[in-house]
Parts: C-alpha cells; structure tokens; sequence
C-alpha cells in the first residue's frame, strides 16, 4: 500500500499544480492552442489521479476490512459504507469518476468545460484524501 500511495502523491502532486494554473492570465500571453493543451494535459492529470484514487480505496479497504472491490463504484461506495467517508466526498468523488469516464471515452465540449470547472474541487477531495491514507498509514 505505501507504494501505491506514493505513486499517488506523485500523481497528485502534478495534477494539484495544473488545477492551481491561472488559464485567463495565461490566455493575455499564450496562444490558444497552448492552452488547449495545458487543459488537456489538466484532464489527463485528473484521468490519472481519479484512476490511483479509488484503486487506493480499494487495497485499502481489502487491508482493513477484507471488503474486496471489484470496480471504481464499487469500491468507492464501499468505503462510504465503511464510514471513511463523508456523504458530499462522496457524491464528490462519484462525480468526478462520471467526469473521469465521460471524458475518456467520449469528447464533449460543454462536458469537458464544465469538468475544467470542478478540477480545483477535485483537487481538494485528493489531497483530502492523501491526508486520510497517510494519517491510516501511520498509526
């Protein structure tokens, strides 16, 4: 688990620098096309981070509980259920796997401009997240 939970830092601490990134400053300075592809690197960040976060949960959730997880939902629900996780992270982290799945498997302009909008929220529910595996770790 510490290895999976290093990897995630790593990760994390890449996509938390791209969400903090001032796009309308930039947009005064930078072609469009750069930004384009700073936000699609943004997305790709996410994409990873959303991946390491619930297969975090669920090595977790199988060291602690036994709870073996199968998929994404499943796993994080699970650690809702277990009392790891409060209700509006919950609905928080099951949005962001719908916008890390919409995003992947299809494009949609209003969908990935509204996803932009949540990457700072996401950001917050990692970190807090980071936070908890850590303080687990160390007990």
């Amino acid at each position: 688990m510490e290895l999976k939970l290093q990897v995630y830092k790593q990760a994390l601490d890449g996509f938390n620098y791209l969400a903090n990134v001032d796009y309308v400053s930039l947009q005064k300075v930078l072609d469009p096309g750069l930004i384009d592809g700073l936000e699609n690197g943004l997305i790709r960040k996410f994409e990873i981070i959303t991946e390491l976060s619930w297969k975090l949960a669920k090595v977790f959730l199988y060291e602690m509980e036994t709870v073996d997880s199968k998929t994404p939902k499943q796993s994080i629900k699970s650690f809702f259920s277990s009392g790891y996780l409060d209700e509006q992270n919950y609905l928080l982290w099951m949005q962001a796997l719908d916008d890390r799945n919409g995003l992947s498997h299809r494009y949609d302009e209003e969908a990935y401009q509204a996803a932009l909008q949540r990457m700072k929220s996401y950001v917050e529910l990692y970190l807090e997240l980071l936070g908890f595996f850590e303080n687990s770790l160390s007990k």
